[in-house]
């Protein structure tokens, strides 16, 4: 009787560290998996604005949430893909960019991914849900948080003072002049855009001056990435001076 007993003890747990083998086994491939869908389509996706890559690894009903420059973020899967496709790419924007998986933690058929990335001016921290459906993980909610912001609150940025000068070429002056003001207001909507003054000099009515305050340097580096300056950017090309804008940087005096 004690040979068997032992005999079954022997069995159970042997059977327990298989099946806790078993089971590790699974989550460090699921691991890699979703591993693997972070470096090549999540973080990709994003660096090239490539939507449909991106749409591929969604589930159509994603939300998400979070925090950029201190403000409340929220949007649907379809307003995300939309904002991206319509805005230029952290690839063409020539700026660094950095994706980072952190740390991901596998139970049964669901997931969290931990990642930073780095892109344009912002320094995101997220938390990526992901649910294993017919055999395919799928990203199913996503938080993030601009931690970039934090960072500035500790230490404060100086302001970005500048007054960019462009020389209308003859018989554009009236297109340019309109493109102008459609560029001033989209940019007064920015929120760490202060002024945005444009003015021409008396002496020269062909030269448009524009006087420029961002709340820091980052933020004027974002206003050159907005869909409405670029916009502007490619319309007067062929329409200006040797397709020059110069930019003066102002320090403030002391009050």
């Amino acid at each position: 009787m004690k040979t068997l007993v032992l005999t079954a003890l022997l069995f159970l747990g042997y059977h327990g560290e298989a099946q806790k083998s078993n089971t590790m086994k699974t989550q460090n491939e699921d691991s890699r998996k979703i591993s693997e869908i972070l470096e090549k389509d999540y973080f990709e996706g994003i660096y090239t604005g490539d939507v449909a890559r991106l749409k591929k690894i969604y589930y159509p009903g994603t939300l998400l949430f979070g925090d950029v420059k201190g403000q409340p973020y929220a949007k649907t899967l379809p307003e995300y893909l939309d904002g991206m496709a319509h805005r230029q790419s952290p690839k063409d924007s020539g700026k660094p960019f950095k994706g980072q998986v952190l740390d991901i933690k596998v139970t049964n058929s669901i997931a969290i991914a931990e990642v930073k990335v780095k892109m344009y001016d912002f320094d995101y921290h997220e938390y990526l849900s992901f649910h294993k459906l017919d055999g395919k993980w799928l990203l199913v909610n996503k938080m993030i948080s601009d931690v970039a912001e934090s960072k500035t609150n500790v230490v404060a940025e100086k302001k970005s003072n500048l007054i960019a000068t462009l020389e209308v070429l003859p018989g554009f002056e009236s297109e340019v002049k309109k493109a102008m003001s459609k560029l001033a207001a989209e940019t007064q909507k920015e929120a760490d855009n202060e002024l945005f003054i444009v003015s021409t000099r008396n002496e020269s009515p062909l030269t448009i001056v524009v006087y420029e305050i961002y709340k820091s340097d980052a933020a004027f580096e974002y206003h050159k990435t907005t869909p409405h300056a670029q916009a502007f950017f490619e319309f007067v090309k062929g329409k200006i001076k040797d397709d020059n804008i110069d930019l003066d940087f102002l320090t403030l005096s002391p009050q």
